[in-house]
């Protein structure tokens, strides 16, 4: 049989006769890749990058510390830092992440920008129910253990993103030379912000909705049992 396409425009590539998913094209059109993060000037610590794992801040507070970006393979013997967050509430904003981002002008259409109560309209007319049948749909929503695939777990220090991580991140960093101000660091989006009110009641109806519905929330946690499995063997740093 042959296919009348070129194998380097699509996620699968063709490797020995065998036709293979190419994990670094998988969402790179949606701007991440496998393996991206950052590199310490020493080359001794690389942070390995999941999306909506309190990424962007940590990138930032990287970068005012000399940190550079990298690729996984740039620094093979580097020790690697990773960031986990509870599967669940990752997953809902993911979902809020990709609606704004690539259908926000449907949402718009639907109800009043900020309006944004009357969700249950909303949750109507944009087909919710779609969510919970595909799961996945970009790099904001694919599964954590996906960004972790060919990681030594042993050669790791796990955190969680949860209400402790700044002060734990902080204590971490400045445990291994790089003196810093991170507990202190702030959520970009204001509260006053228009965006940040849509994400937020976005959050809210998503979360209403697994909440009421045994089955989404069977199948949601279903789908990210590999990410449960991690968090459940990791053994996530602790200040001394």
């Amino acid at each position: 049989m042959h296919l009348d396409f070129n194998y380097k425009d699509f996620d699968f590539v063709k490797v020995n006769d065998k036709v293979t998913l190419d994990w670094n094209r998988l969402w790179s059109n949606r701007g991440h890749t496998i393996g991206e993060g950052m590199l310490s000037p020493d080359r001794n610590y690389f942070y390995l990058n999941i999306p909506k794992n309190s990424s962007s801040s940590i990138k930032t507070a990287l970068t005012s510390l000399g940190w550079t970006y990298a690729s996984l393979n740039d620094a093979p013997s580097a020790h690697i830092i990773v960031v986990m967050r509870d599967p669940m509430d990752r997953w809902i904003s993911g979902m809020v992440e990709f609606l704004m981002m690539y259908h926000q002008g449907i949402i718009d259409n639907i109800v009043e920008p900020n309006n944004y109560d009357f969700m249950p309209l909303l949750g109507d007319k944009l087909g919710m129910s779609l969510l919970f049948d595909r799961m996945t749909f970009d790099d904001h929503t694919e599964r954590q253990a996906v960004f972790l695939r060919d990681v030594d777990f042993s050669n790791c220090t796990w955190f969680m993103a949860d209400k402790n991580f700044n002060n734990t991140f902080s204590i971490f960093l400045n445990s291994i030379g790089y003196a810093n101000n991170f507990k202190d660091a702030k959520k970009e989006n204001s509260s006053d912000d228009v965006d940040y009110h849509k994400k937020r009641k976005l959050k809210e109806f998503i979360t209403y909705v697994v909440a009421r519905d045994n089955f989404k929330k069977y199948n949601v946690e279903q789908w990210l049992w590999c990410d449960y499995e991690i968090i459940k063997q990791a053994k996530f740093y602790e200040p001394r």
